[in-house]
């Protein structure tokens, strides 16, 4: 009730109810960081009254609150079950400063100034991103069985994957050229996107995953990554299927010279064992 009427006192006061435009500004900021909404106020005057509410749902949650009056100047900070100690309201401009945000601080905040002359609002987007984990490049080529039956063994195929990732784009690059993208805002999924290149393309290719704060970008290797393995098995057994029986026939060779060979040396010890 005290609350209304000061309300209800400034207005009839002003005469004129002026709002300001009422966008919404969005802040990013990473997970267990710390990020200020200004109020762009120098100093709190006598009469004036700042607000501060958190959620979508109208008119939302009372998180903040200063009341300046002549005798009296008071400062409400509350919402302990979803910010705890982490909500700071600074007493000259009304500011307000959330520390070591999580996922749970994503969402609108809305502002209103009062005071003798107008009315203000402003409306803020929090929008919380989780550090981006580096991406990881693999030879995918045993499950594109069709790619490689298309195109003779030439080709590889590179898989690149990242996780947990929230509102994010996994991209693969030829150079400066973006190749292909896909776009993941579930933390719990893997995202992946493959690549088929030349095994012996010395083009440079990276994967890069993003989003509005920082990325992180992985270097391809073709020759570590694309090596033809499957032609190298196929000649490495042609060439075992000629080297055994070629082994095996020398090894019998060896052994009927060496027997022919002590039957000259000791011709009189043979007919002697057939006696």
């Amino acid at each position: 009730m005290l609350l209304n009427a000061f309300h209800l006192h400034f207005l009839f006061m002003s005469g004129v109810l002026c709002a300001a435009t009422d966008n919404i500004k969005t802040v990013t900021v990473m997970l267990g960081g710390s990020v200020t909404l200004h109020t762009d106020i120098e100093a709190i005057e006598i009469n004036d009254h700042i607000s501060w509410l958190f959620g979508s749902d109208s008119p939302g949650t009372r998180i903040a609150e200063i009341i300046k009056w002549s005798y009296m100047f008071s400062i409400y900070v509350c919402h302990k079950e979803l910010f705890g100690d982490q909500l700071q309201l600074n007493r000259q401009t009304g500011s307000l400063t959330i520390k070591n945000i999580s996922t749970e601080h994503s969402g609108l905040y809305k502002l209103t100034i009062i005071n003798q002359r107008k009315t203000s609002y402003r409306r803020f987007s929090i929008k919380v991103y989780a550090p981006l984990a580096v991406p990881v490049i693999t030879n995918d080529s045993s499950h594109y069985s069709r790619a490689s039956e298309r195109s003779s063994g030439s080709e590889c195929v590179l898989l690149c994957s990242v996780r947990n990732i929230s509102r994010g784009t996994l991209s693969f690059y030829k150079g400066n050229d973006l190749l292909s993208n896909i776009s993941g805002a579930d933390p719990s999924t893997i995202l992946s996107l493959s690549l088929e290149v030349e095994h012996y393309d010395k083009n440079l290719y990276s994967c890069v995953v993003n989003n509005f704060i920082t990325n992180q970008t992985t270097q391809i290797n073709i020759t570590d990554l694309c090596q033809p393995h499957s032609e190298i098995s196929l000649l490495y057994c042609l060439v075992l299927l000629l080297l055994i029986p070629l082994a095996v026939a020398g090894t019998v060779w060896i052994l009927c010279a060496h027997r022919k060979h002590r039957k000259a040396e000791h011709p009189a010890d043979e007919i002697a064992k057939a006696y």
